[in-house]
């Protein structure tokens, strides 16, 4: 049996480099979003202050809805970053199977 999975043990190795390759380089690009991210939710935080303590409502809502997306985009990064390990963790289990 060992010999018929050896072909595709192979063309697991070299999609696990690809894969691991791709894995390391999200998480590079990830880490230095979130602190883009976070130091833009944080200025987008204290404009919403602003605009609160000046009554400008309309303008809250625009700083609150900007700020749910960069959220949401932290959280689809972070998602991402998960899924390329798991399929990393799967080519690995296929291998040492």
């Amino acid at each position: 049996m060992w010999l018929v999975k050896l072909p595709f043990k192979l063309v697991a190795v070299v999609l696990m480099l690809v894969v691991g390759t791709i894995g390391v380089l999200l998480k590079i690009a990830s880490g230095l979003s979130h602190v883009a991210l976070g130091l833009l939710m944080f200025v987008l935080f204290l404009s919403g202050v602003i605009a609160a303590f000046q009554g400008n409502w309309p303008m809250v809502g625009g700083v609150f809805v900007a700020e749910v997306i960069c959220f949401a985009a932290s959280l689809a990064a972070s998602l991402l970053v998960e899924v390329v390990d798991g399929i990393f963790g799967g080519l690995v289990d296929f291998i040492y199977s």
